[in-house]
């Protein structure tokens, strides 16, 4: 197979996407990354890390998620479903009424 000669102004080039970013946007459902969810939040994405690694006193998780995963080779992309972000959202909210209720007492 002879390769085609083509004036190089008539090529455009194009943008090679990460692997992890194909798979990414190949998700079907409303499944956040974890980068998504500490944007979402406006913290960093190494709080939701912590947090998602955080037990409570008695062992227990402090929070379920991330409650799914998907996996490529040896890549793992830890997913957060709809009820996960809600319960990031309610540790948010208790831990933001407990700081504000310190600072005015």
């Amino acid at each position: 197979m002879k390769p085609k000669v083509v004036d190089a102004k008539s090529v455009k080039p194009q943008s090679r996407k990460a692997p992890a970013t194909r798979i990414i946007e190949a998700l079907d459902g409303d499944y956040m990354t974890t980068r998504q969810v500490a944007d979402y939040f406006e913290v960093n994405i190494e709080t939701i890390r912590r947090l998602s690694k955080a037990k409570n006193a008695d062992g227990s998780d402090r929070i379920r998620g991330p409650s799914k995963a998907t996996k490529s080779g040896a890549m793992i992309i830890w997913l957060y479903t709809p009820s996960d972000v809600d319960e990031i959202r309610d540790y948010f909210e208790d831990r933001s009424i407990g700081r504000s209720r310190k600072k005015r007492g």
